[in-house]
């Protein structure tokens, strides 16, 4: 009987709809790392597996783990407000104390408008929906999805940057755009494995709402000035984002 893998030494947190898939395969894709193949919500307790089943149940989650030094998972909700971060950062920190955390995050508009385009493709919203329309009309749409509350990124990381500091690494949709290379590059170093390593096809960035197999259409475009109503819902909370993460934000800012 194979070994239980170890618990992990990396999580990526999210933010969803915001290339963490992208960054989960292609670290798994090292030598030296292996990545669990879907979402495990462990730490986020859904359905118990944190209280109920336990570390045994998680551990048995990287089955394939081949004495890979860096083991890590994906799961975008442990950003996620519903789940109460600092809760979730607190779980994480007392199980397992030395990880690292990468978090992605994008233009909150956009990550919104792909939310819709997600929840669309699975029918948990009608097809023709416009995210305008569910701002200005069905907030309870937007609750339920988190499709606001999944792009209050000061709110959800500043649990995780008080108690983690240093060992969060946090990079922009943005940045994975402008340089893959880059961006797989830093973050190889912060799990801890050799950065030189390159897996085939990396700048040929694709993304969940671009794969060809989806075959429904994707949410109606946003016009200028729907972005500019919908970022009023996000204005504060990146203003503390740029505050938090020391960076400029101003290219997510209509206008």
């Amino acid at each position: 009987m194979p070994p239980l893998a170890p618990l992990p030494t990396f999580l990526i947190i999210g933010a969803q709809k915001s290339a963490t898939r992208w960054l989960r395969v292609n670290l798994g894709a090292h030598p030296d790392v292996f990545t669990a193949d879907d979402e495990l919500w462990f730490f986020n307790d859904v359905e118990g597996r944190f209280s109920y089943l336990g570390t045994d149940w998680y551990r048995a989650q990287f089955a394939g783990w081949d004495g890979e030094t860096f083991v890590g998972e994906s799961t975008p909700g442990y950003m996620m407000l519903r789940h109460d971060p600092a809760v979730v950062a607190e779980r994480i920190d007392t199980t397992v104390p030395d990880i690292r955390l990468l978090a992605v995050l994008r233009d909150p508009v956009a990550r919104a408008q792909s939310a819709v385009a997600h929840h669309t493709k699975r029918g948990r919203i009608a097809p023709d929906a416009r995210l305008i329309d569910l701002v200005r009309h069905h907030p309870e749409v937007l609750d339920r999805r988190s499709i606001v509350d999944g792009g209050l990124y000061a709110q959800s990381l500043r649990p995780y940057v008080e108690r983690f500091g240093d060992r969060l690494l946090i990079t922009l949709h943005d940045d994975v755009t402008a340089d893959a290379v880059d961006v797989f590059r830093r973050s190889c170093a912060h799990v801890g494995a050799d950065p030189s390593f390159l897996p085939p096809g990396l700048g040929e960035v694709r993304f969940s709402n671009q794969t060809s197999r989806s075959k429904r259409p994707s949410a109606p475009a946003v016009t200028e000035e729907e972005r500019q109503e919908i970022f009023t819902l996000f204005r504060a909370d990146v203003d503390a984002l740029e505050e938090l993460i020391g960076r400029d934000l101003s290219a997510w800012r209509p206008g």
